[in-house]
C-alpha cells in the first residue's frame, strides 16, 4: 500500500512560490557544475580515442657521432645502482660480524663473572635445604629408636 504524500509538505510548481526554489537549484548547480564538466583545455586522450605513436627518430640523430672532446658516456645506471646496493650490502655484513662478535665476549663474560656466583649461592641454599631436611629427619626417626633404647635400658636395671 502506498500512501499518498501529506498536502504540507507537497510543492505546487505551478505557483509563483516555487520560483526561488528553482531559483536555489539553479544556482547550486552552476556553482558545481565545473565538477560535471571537462574542460575545454583538457586535451588528454580519452579511452575511445586513437593516439597515433611518435615518428621513429633516425638513427642518425638518435645517437651524436663521437667526437674526440666528447665527455666520457656515463655508466649503466643499473649497473651503478647494483654495484651500490653491493656495497651497503658489505658494509652492513661487516657491521653484523662486529655485532655478533661483541655479543659473543659480552656472553663469555657474564658466564665468566656471574654463573659461578649464581652455582655457588644455588649450592649454599642446597646445603642448608639438606640440612635443615635431614636434621627434621632424623628427629622423627632416629630420636624416637634411641629414646625407646634408653628407656628399655633404665627400665631393666643395673645387671652385674
Amino acid at each position: 500500500m502506498t500512501e499518498a504524500p501529506k498536502a504540507e509538505l507537497e510543492i505546487p510548481l505551478e505557483d509563483e512560490d516555487a520560483d526561488p526554489l528553482f531559483e536555489k537549484a539553479d544556482a547550486l548547480i552552476q556553482r558545481h557544475a565545473s565538477f560535471a564538466i571537462e574542460s575545454e583545455l583538457d586535451d588528454l586522450p580519452v579511452l575511445t580515442d586513437v593516439v597515433e605513436p611518435p615518428p621513429p627518430v633516425a638513427a642518425a640523430e638518435a645517437e651524436p657521432a663521437p667526437s674526440a672532446a666528447a665527455e666520457p658516456p656515463l655508466p649503466d645506471l643499473a649497473a651503478a645502482i647494483a654495484a651500490a646496493a653491493q656495497a651497503e650490502a658489505d658494509r652492513l655484513a661487516e657491521r653484523l660480524v662486529v655485532l655478533d662478535s661483541a655479543i659473543n665476549r659480552h656472553i663469555q663474560d657474564w658466564v665468566a663473572t656471574e654463573l659461578p656466583q649464581l652455582v655457588s649461592r644455588e649450592l649454599d641454599d642446597l646445603a642448608e635445604r639438606l640440612q635443615a631436611a635431614a636434621a627434621s629427619h632424623l628427629r622423627a626417626t632416629l630420636l624416637p629408636l634411641i629414646s625407646g633404647e634408653i628407656a628399655d635400658t633404665l627400665d631393666k636395671g643395673p645387671e652385674a
